[in-house]
């Protein structure tokens, strides 16, 4: 008994031990980035990377905020489309997972085909620029940045996987009490999917976070510039800049040259990925909870 016990201790100080040395090689590289955004250009490139700074300097961000009214303002672009893209995409998905998992709907077998369609086949890019910019008028606006990648096929599927776990019984009872399928829906369902629209709330939002690609299409002027697409145009700059340093020397008297780069490209990991950094780690409790436990007692 006792070498039982002292083997069952033995082995949960091993898998802790484990899981604490992969923590830490998960944590070591963003503690990287934070160290080289903060590192000085010339020996950050000379001595490489490290876990402390070298020759601290604020160069890197002192470039990217060269335009802090740019900065703000895709910021705070990029965070009103993310939420309201998320949470209008959350409720477009679940809306159409929910009657695709009952097993009584009639149409589910060739709706399914369709979304599954979807995902195998697009429409290309060339042909969706002709669509929203010339038919639907989006072209330089919020709203080709939002309604364009609002419902996401592998999303609905996955969130299908979640509501068809519910037994039939909650829905059966819940009609005999009186209530309609939008109360069966939202009170019912979604609640008991907790788990399931938080996880694909959290990718849906990462997705809009880091979109770039509708910026860069739709968007001829510089008045709503996301995140991600001004910091890659910052980025771009200073590559141009330094690339032509040399010849544009006597112009700019040797400044030039010692632009951040490698600095500045982590500097921009930790502008646009550090507030999501912390959102995930608020969404971590809901992805513990199980599926409808305790839904239907025996």
């Amino acid at each position: 008994m006792i070498e039982s016990k002292t083997q069952k201790y033995i082995l949960r100080a091993i898998a802790i031990i484990i899981l604490i040395a992969l923590s830490v090689g998960c944590i070591i590289p963003f503690v990287i980035v934070i160290s080289a955004s903060f590192s000085d250009e010339t020996a950050l490139v000379s001595q490489g990377y490290s876990l402390l700074p070298r020759n601290f300097s604020l160069a890197a961000y002192g470039s990217i905020l060269k335009n802090p009214k740019q900065l703000t303002d895709s910021y705070i672009l990029t965070i009103f489309v993310t939420v309201v893209g998320s949470l209008v995409s959350i409720l477009m998905v679940s809306a159409a997972a929910f009657p695709l998992s009952r097993k009584d709907y009639r149409w589910k077998k060739p709706i399914n085909f369709y979304y599954y369609l979807t995902m195998v086949f697009s429409g290309g890019t060339i042909p969706t620029y002709i669509l929203i910019s010339k038919y639907l008028h989006m072209k330089n606006s919020i709203a080709v940045l939002i309604v364009p990648t609002l419902f996401n096929s592998y999303n609905m599927f996955l969130l299908k996987t979640y509501f068809s776990q519910l037994p039939s019984s909650l829905y059966e009872a819940a009609k005999i009490d009186g209530a309609n399928e939008f109360y069966i829906f939202f009170k019912i369902a979604m609640p008991l999917c907790i788990t399931g629209i938080a996880t694909v709330l959290l990718l849906t939002g990462l997705s809009y976070w880091n979109s770039w690609m509708q910026c860069m299409l739709y968007m001829t002027n510089d008045k709503y510039l996301t995140l991600q697409y001004f910091l890659q145009r910052i980025m771009s700059n200073i590559e141009s800049i330094t690339k032509n340093a040399n010849s544009a020397k006597g112009m700019a008297g040797g400044d030039l040259s010692r632009l951040p780069s490698e600095s500045a490209r982590m500097a921009m990991c930790i502008l646009s990925a550090g507030p999501m950094v912390f959102v995930s780690m608020c969404f971590q409790k809901f992805f513990m909870r199980g599926i409808a436990v305790g839904a239907v007692k025996g």
